[in-house]
């Protein structure tokens, strides 16, 4: 009787180990693909682009891992370069360099029609004779505060016959300029030309010439018309011209 109790046993354990191992074999295969399926992603070397990278089977993940470098043989093999997307990151434009101003002599240049005369305070004959033959007039009598744009009692005689001229000649468009000397910081005087021609001109709109027949230009120190080495050619040089414009 217990010759026939082992007898029927022996089966039982051999399918018992039969089932170990095919359950072994079974996790065997699946934990490969579990670890092929895992992966983070990262970015490198592209601007607003992620690239997954899968993990290799079997390794374990570090917080603390380095990723290698975007030019190693490893993310070359994995990732190669295509001809249309770019491998590095084009760099900014630089920034173009501050203008500088050159040192201009206080040599009056020459020139091959000459300057204009500042004749004193003109009448609106003046200006109308002056423009109409040269197509340039110093506005005599204008004068501003100094080191500023803003424009003195003095010039109410010039601005007022500059306005009769425009009222005089309703088709005529002209370029507002203004001048500066050397005295002083130079470096200031592009923007105080500039804000000095453009008293002017917004003068006259305030008194209903059209904007669109008026432009203001700040011509800096670089047009003298006398010495800058003296206060009268300091003064002569400090001035607003009219200029004809086709």
């Amino acid at each position: 009787m217990i010759r026939r109790k082992i007898s029927i046993q022996k089966p039982g354990l051999k399918n018992f180990r039969l089932l170990l191992f095919l359950s072994g074999l079974l996790v065997f295969c699946l934990i490969p693909p579990m670890c092929l399926a895992k992966s983070y992603k990262v970015i490198v070397g592209y601007e607003n682009e992620e690239i997954e990278i899968p993990l290799i089977p079997g390794r374990v993940a570090s917080g603390q891992s380095k990723m290698p470098a975007p030019d190693s043989p490893q993310m070359n093999s994995a990732f190669p370069n295509s001809a249309d997307t770019p491998t590095v990151v084009p760099l900014p434009e630089p920034e173009p360099e501050p203008e500088t101003l050159i040192a201009i002599e206080d040599e009056v240049p020459d020139m091959e029609i000459g300057f204009p005369e500042d004749n004193g305070v003109p009448t609106p004959e003046s200006l109308q004779a002056a423009l109409d033959s040269t197509g340039r007039v110093v506005v005599g009598g204008i004068s501003f505060d100094f080191d500023s744009s803003n424009l003195s009692n003095s010039s109410l005689p010039s601005l007022q016959a500059m306005l009769t001229y425009f009222r005089n000649n309703p088709g005529v468009k002209i370029r507002i300029e203004g001048h500066c000397d050397t005295s002083g910081d130079t470096s200031l005087n592009p923007a105080l030309s500039q804000a000095r021609a453009d008293s002017v001109r917004d003068w006259l709109i305030e008194r209903g010439v059209d904007s669109l027949r008026l432009w203001a230009v700040g011509m800096s120190h670089n047009y003298p018309i006398a010495d800058n080495s003296t206060a009268a050619g300091q003064e002569k040089n400090r001035r607003v011209e009219m200029v004809k414009v086709n």
